[in-house]
């Protein structure tokens, strides 16, 4: 369930707080209700709220999809993570990332590039490679949010 702590990580969700989460399971639903205090364990999760289900008719609305092999995994955002910082989060971090990016093209499109070894030119390439996934994925979450 490490997919569901890196979703509770990434969303600044305290480790003390329990979520909500619906599983799609398929084949391995019998294999998961059994484990089913495990999951909830090990995922941050209320096992009160915790749905395993062979298939769903529905996706979920206003939840945050994962796939991990053949399951699904939907993570419910209402009381997870609070509009407004969620908001002011992602912008924060649009907004780093994006001066990153900047600092690291002027970086690399003066002298430095020209006059540096060319492993530090490289490590520094790969960071602005980096910077701009990182923003990307950031503008992901923001368009696919409800915040706009």
């Amino acid at each position: 369930m490490r997919s569901i702590r890196n979703v509770r990580a990434e969303k600044s969700v305290a480790p003390s707080k329990r979520i909500a989460a619906v599983i799609a399971a398929g084949a391995q639903t019998a294999l998961l209700q059994a484990q089913k205090p495990v999951i909830a364990s090990l995922g941050g999760v209320d096992e009160s709220q915790l749905t395993i289900r062979e298939s769903l008719s529905s996706k979920p609305g206003d939840s945050i999809a994962l796939v991990i092999g053949t399951l699904e995994v939907y993570i419910p955002l209402a009381g997870m993570v609070d509009p407004a910082q969620e908001k002011s989060r992602l912008a924060k971090e649009l907004k780093d990332a994006r001066a990153q990016i900047e600092r690291l093209e002027q970086l690399l499109s003066g002298d430095f590039a020209n006059k540096a070894p060319a492993a530090l030119v490289g490590k520094e390439r790969e960071k602005l490679a980096a910077f701009r996934e990182t923003a990307e994925k950031l503008e992901a979450q923001w368009k696919a949010s409800k915040f706009m």
